[in-house]
C-alpha cells in the first residue's frame, strides 16, 4: 500500500485552520485583551488578556505561513514527475490519468452513464 503524502495546499488549510480556531479563542478573550492593553486589568482578566494576545499572534504567524505554503505550491511547475503515478486498469476502457499533484481520481460527473 502505497503512504499518500500532502501537498503544499492540504498543509495550509491545515494551518488556516488552526489559525482559525486560534481566532475563536482570541475572540472569546477578547474583553480582556482590552483590558490588558488598557492597564485595567484584573489578575483573572489579565491571565485571559494574555492567552487571547497568544492566541491572536500565532493566528497571524500560521496563516502567513499558510500563504507561504500557497504562494510555493501554486507556482510550483507541475509535470509528469509530479503527477503521481497511473491508475491500475479496471476493465472499463475508460482512461485513467491522474489529476496534477496527486494522483487521485476524480468522478465524471457530467457524462455519466445509463
Amino acid at each position: 500500500m502505497k503512504r499518500r503524502t500532502t501537498n503544499g495546499l492540504q498543509r495550509a488549510y491545515f494551518l488556516w485552520t488552526i489559525a482559525g480556531t486560534s481566532l475563536i479563542v482570541a475572540a472569546v478573550a477578547g474583553t480582556s485583551v482590552f483590558s490588558v492593553l488598557s492597564g485595567t486589568a484584573d489578575a483573572g482578566s489579565l491571565v485571559w488578556g494574555i492567552i487571547g494576545i497568544a492566541a491572536l499572534l500565532e493566528a497571524l504567524v500560521l496563516f502567513a505561513v499558510g500563504l507561504r505554503l500557497r504562494h510555493r505550491y501554486v507556482n510550483t511547475v507541475q509535470g509528469y514527475e509530479s503527477r503521481g503515478d497511473y491508475l491500475e486498469d479496471d476493465g472499463s476502457s475508460r482512461p485513467r490519468i491522474p489529476l496534477l499533484g496527486d494522483g487521485a481520481e476524480r468522478q465524471n460527473i457530467t457524462n455519466q452513464g445509463p
